[in-house]
């Protein structure tokens, strides 16, 4: 079976690192994607034995599976504005906290809330830049319509998210508008409730205020752009060696980026690919994300207590890598670094 391995140890120093940088403030759990790609259920366990007891999800059946995993009583924050009624009546369902960040999504979850007889609890979230989720700062009269108008809802928290690739001034711009809203907000008897803004890359990247909570959700897989800040890459995939077979000089491997032998070579080849994750990530400067190839320590692979190199491209469900000169037998185990947020095809496990 091909496996992911999730190294507990790397996520654990993963986490420390996370805790200084928030000095003191509390942490949320941001487990959106597949809690990126790590496994939401085994994530979440791993993390509430860590300490964290607040979570955040981007899609109301993520907050579903948690409430039937045993997350009965932690707060699941729904990281996402929406007023459509069905995903609205999913984070009901669910005991969700939901995210408000426009006057339709806040009368569609209150209207559904009273339909129901009861009060929806509901954070704010303001949109000071990356132009996705909710109100901007200058929507001030909106904001406090929500808090004066609109019944059956229980504002707990106000909160954006800082774009941690806008650079040091866009993001101290970004805090700054936060910050004068919510002083606005504070000057007329509005509470904001937990007031939280960094995310993984703002917390790494940039010394700005940490409120009362920040959110931490690719930092776990340590794999943020930039800077390492002591983070550990954390995803090992795990294959048996399916084939072995020799090829004469001269004889081509791969499509696109085809390998030549430049003598009779003997290939070992792995049951996974770029459809597993293999070569598979983030563009250096992290701006977006992109499937393209990578070298470096991506290009070999472990067998045994050898490095073998990978010949050609890549393939969707193969990798052929040169065992020439180590030992190696057909089942012998393959260990491939890779970002788990690329392998949603395997099963993942903790070790």
């Amino acid at each position: 079976m091909n496996v992911l391995l999730i190294e507990k140890q790397k996520v654990r120093n993963n986490l420390k690192k996370a805790r200084q940088r928030a000095k003191g403030a509390a942490i949320y759990g941001v487990l959106k994607g597949d809690a990126y790609g790590l496994g939401l259920v085994e994530t979440a366990r791993f993390l509430r034995d860590e300490g964290i007891t607040r979570f955040a999800v981007g899609h109301p059946y993520e907050g579903a599976v948690l409430r039937e995993a045993g997350f009965g009583n932690e707060e699941i924050l729904m990281l996402r504005s929406t007023a459509e009624p069905h995903e609205v009546e999913e984070i009901l369902d669910a005991h969700l906290v939901a995210s408000v960040g426009s006057r339709d999504a806040a009368i569609v979850l209150s209207g559904l809330a009273e339909r129901r007889g009861t009060v929806a609890e509901a954070q704010i979230k303001i949109d000071t830049g990356l132009g996705r989720y909710g109100f901007l700062p200058d929507e001030f009269d909106k904001i406090q319509s929500v808090y004066q108008y609109i019944s059956n809802l229980a504002i707990c928290g106000v909160y954006t998210h800082i774009n941690a690739h806008a650079g040091a001034g866009a993001a101290r711009a970004q805090v700054e508008a936060f910050r004068a809203l919510l002083n606005r907000m504070q000057s007329l008897g509005m509470d904001p409730g937990i007031v939280h803004a960094a995310g993984s890359g703002a917390l790494f990247r940039f010394d700005l205020p940490r409120m009362d909570a920040v959110r931490i959700g690719q930092a776990m897989t340590g794999r943020l752009p930039g800077k390492k800040n002591g983070l550990q890459p954390v995803g090992t995939v795990v294959c048996p060696v399916s084939e072995i077979r020799w090829l004469p000089k001269g004889h081509k491997i791969g499509t696109s980026e085809r390998y030549t032998c430049r003598k009779p070579t003997r290939i070992a080849l792995l049951p996974v690919g770029l459809s597993d994750g293999i070569r598979v990530g983030r563009l250096k400067r992290g701006r977006f994300l992109s499937f393209r190839l990578f070298r470096g320590k991506t290009d070999t692979v472990r067998i045994g207590d050898s490095r073998a190199r990978i010949l050609g491209n890549v393939g969707l469900t193969h990798t052929a890598v040169d065992c020439t000169s180590i030992s190696c037998a057909i089942g012998d185990t393959a260990c491939i670094e890779a970002d788990p947020l690329y392998c949603a095809r395997l099963v993942k496990r903790f070790v």
